[in-house]
């Protein structure tokens, strides 16, 4: 007789990282309730920050590239890039059920920018450059009622929209060479456009911004200034009023007094990517190198004095107050009257006190794909994540980055603590092995050309010194570490493609690699010899042994979770996770009850060892997800995907699995009295010496403040040698790992 099979529940994420800073002005605030828009792949997350809550709306088919909410709060605009051929969808979302009301495909390819219009009577869409069309979309009938091309023959393509504040029937778009300014025709379901003069200044323009009393236009450029423009509208059949056009005031840049004249005009280095109108004429100004500056007009000099300025652009703005953040600024968001939200294309939220000037990290996450996570031994309160130029240790219960380090222009490919919890050791696609202190992220050693063409794979056994790695092209090597150098033990070769996960069991004497050419192969770590071979018509994506080491679990390309016998590589059991992709990572907990599983499918499983039943299903991932980790206590696991979010996923109570049954009890000889004098032993054999102090990654909680981070650089493995009395000062390696 059968066993039923167990209820699938619904997973409920305890915590999410992630965000699509690289959106221009991504990042929305509802005006009723406070809550942070933001688009995450195809999904847009609504964040509660005062209840530290998220939630996602799926309902797109490929990533958001705009996104816009009303003034109202009422409703929320959001648009798609598709593949070459598709359709982009424009959705029109009801806010507080979180429900699509009305969506259309009349752009091409992809939706450039989006916006609501005063009032909330329209929505206006502008396509790409494989579009290149204003849609006016009606919100009182829910239909369409307009379609226009956006640009003329002599210009670039349109790249952002902007409406009036007052009149509900203007909207303003800029691009490359291109500045248009439009009214809308209701009734007639037409649109009148003028294009504004520059005066023969050409310019790209990556964002703009609209006073309140819609006189005037402040529009950020790629050359690094900002233009001013007069609108002058208020007839909409006209557009302008008669007799007048909208018409360039000029191009700012700030004054630098230290410089002679024609000299003293600064501009931003990689454009104005981000603006914000406060009040007094100040402006607060985003740069494309993460410069954040707050500036305001001179009243000391009278604009027509710059008329015989040497240069383009004019010294007509005065720096107030000046800082920095990390990455391109995509979008300035105001939270209240003196906090902003500042968010950039490296996935990073700031928060900006414009009067005490005080710049605070909010928010982070990978701003690529997370390629492996993984928790020390026995410590689930932190876990570590592998991805692009950096590697990152994060708190569960803090819900916060604690330690990044970061090695720029390569990719981590995996990371593991070493089991005593001193070191954290990574592989790169650079084909060097690096292993960091828990603590404050400096180097201990590093192993070059570990793989001539990059290392994929890394696997640490129990006792800390022997570690092994596997490469793209395909070859298994075993590495031995001592405190003062790193050898080379044995080099295996039988996988003919690159390998994409290693484990080994918990005796250390035998360790499986899986590789993309349909084989995993068990090798014995001692004689440095092949055991066994297991073959199937897949890819194999990761696996990991039993706890027991009798079994191994493997997931592939074909969507299958199969079971294998250790001794023999005979194959017990499939599973079906997926029939349409494939299975990316598979985790087991600590007792090897249950396992999760995660593809791209989006959908993250947790599966019942011994029934094989699904017991638990997760779908709030807005991408393919790639990695996967269980907790240690097996009370939750930690998913990542290919945009960089990490969901931190919470068990439910029955399924944390039952503790291993304790050992039987067992008889011991009684010790015989020794005879005659005892005399202390000379020799200690080491048993009595203390380990010299040093970082572990148990005091890493305690050593990093709250809402805070460290950020450490890894110094370059590959200088040229220096002689000096050090041989460790040029790179400042510290050797031994007990003096860490």
């Amino acid at each position: 007789m059968t066993e039923p099979k167990q209820e699938c529940k619904q997973l409920m994420p305890r915590a999410i990282f992630g965000i699509n800073g690289k959106v221009e002005n991504g990042v929305r605030q509802h005006p009723i309730d406070g809550s942070a828009i933001f688009p995450l792949g195809n999904k847009i997350g609504i964040a509660d920050y005062k209840k530290n809550t998220q939630e996602f709306v799926a309902g797109h088919t490929n990533s958001i590239s705009c996104l816009d909410v009303s003034k109202s709060g009422k409703y929320l605009a959001s648009g798609q890039v598709n593949h070459m051929g598709f359709r982009g969808y424009v959705i029109i979302w009801d806010y507080a059920s979180r429900k699509e009301i009305v969506r259309h495909d009349l752009h091409k390819v992809k939706v450039q920018a989006i916006c609501f219009t005063a009032e909330d009577r329209f929505v206006v869409s502008i396509g790409g450059k494989d579009d290149g069309s204003v849609i006016v979309f009606d919100m009182q009938t829910f239909s369409p009622i307009s379609r226009q091309p956006a640009t003329r023959a002599i210009s670039g393509n349109a790249l952002t929209v902007r409406p009036m504040h007052n009149n509900p029937f203007f909207f303003l778009t800029a691009g490359d060479r291109h500045l248009r300014l439009w009214s809308i025709l209701r009734e007639q379901k037409k649109l009148y456009v003028q294009d504004v003069h520059l005066a023969g200044k050409t310019r790209q323009f990556y964002c703009a911004r609209i006073d309140k009393n819609d006189e005037y236009a402040y529009l950020g450029t790629g050359t690094g200034d900002i233009v001013k423009i007069v609108l002058n509208c208020c007839d909409k059949d006209n557009v302008t009023r008669p007799g007048t056009t909208s018409g360039i005031l000029g191009a700012f840049g700030t004054h630098n007094p230290r410089k002679p004249m024609g000299r003293d005009c600064n501009r931003y280095v990689n454009g104005v990517r981000a603006l914000y109108v406060m009040e007094g004429g100040r402006l607060l100004v985003g740069a494309g190198d993460g410069e954040v500056e707050l500036v305001e007009e001179r009243n000391d000099v009278p604009l027509i004095n710059f008329r015989d300025y040497p240069g383009p652009t004019w010294p007509y703005l005065r720096t107030l107050k000046r800082t920095r953040v990390s990455g391109r600024i995509s979008s300035f968001v105001r939270s209240t009257s003196d906090k902003f939200y500042i968010c950039t294309d490296t996935n990073e939220i700031y928060m900006l006190n414009t009067t005490t000037w005080v710049l605070k990290l909010l928010r982070t996450c990978h701003a690529k794909a997370v390629y492996f996570i993984t928790f020390p031994k026995n410590y689930s309160a932190v876990f570590a994540t592998a991805g692009h130029e950096s590697i990152r240790i994060w708190s569960s219960n803090r819900k916060q980055e604690l330690l990044r380090i970061m090695v720029y222009n390569f990719n981590c490919a995996c990371v593991r603590f070493s089991h005593d919890g001193t070191s954290i050791v990574s592989v790169w696609n650079d084909g060097i092995i690096r292993a960091f202190t828990p603590i404050t992220g400096r180097l201990i050693y590093a192993i070059p050309n570990a793989h001539n063409k990059g290392c994929s794979a890394l696997a640490v056994a129990s006792s800390g010194r022997i570690i092994v790695t596997g490469g793209i092209e395909g070859q298994v090597r075993v590495w031995k570490i001592e405190p003062f150098r790193q050898d080379l033990v044995g080099v295996l070769k039988d996988h003919s493609g690159p390998i994409t996960s290693l484990d080994i069991n918990y005796l250390d004497t035998e360790v499986i690699s899986a590789c993309t050419d349909g084989s995993c192969v068990i090798w014995d770590i001692n004689r440095m010899t092949r055991k066994q071979v297991l073959t199937a018509n897949t890819q194999f994506m990761s696996l990991f042994y039993f706890p027991t080491a009798v079994q191994v679990v493997t997931c592939g390309s074909d969507g299958r979770i199969i079971y294998w016998m250790v001794y023999n590589g005979a194959l017990i059991r499939e599973l079906t996770a997926s029939k349409k992709s494939s299975v990316n990572c598979v985790s087991l907990n600590a007792t090897g009850d249950y396992f999760v599983s995660v593809g791209s499918d989006l959908q993250v499983k947790l599966w019942d060892y011994n029934s094989g039943d699904v017991v638990g299903i997760g779908s709030e991932h807005a991408s393919s997800v790639i990695s996967a980790a269980y907790s240690p206590n097996g009370q939750n696991f930690v998913t990542g995907s290919t945009d960089g979010s990490l969901i931190i996923w919470d068990v439910p109570p029955e399924y944390w699995g039952k503790p291993n049954p304790p050992d039987g009890p067992q008889y011991t000889l009684p010790k015989a009295p020794a005879k005659g004098k005892v005399v202390a032993a000379r020799v200690d054999s080491g048993t009595r010496v203390k380990p010299a102090p040093g970082e572990n990654i148990n005091g890493l909680l305690q050593s990093t403040p709250k809402d805070d981070i460290c950020c450490v650089e890894c110094p370059p493995c590959a200088k040229a040698e220096v002689k000096g009395k050090d041989p460790f000062s040029e790179c400042k390696i510290v050797p031994d790992v007990r003096k860490c």
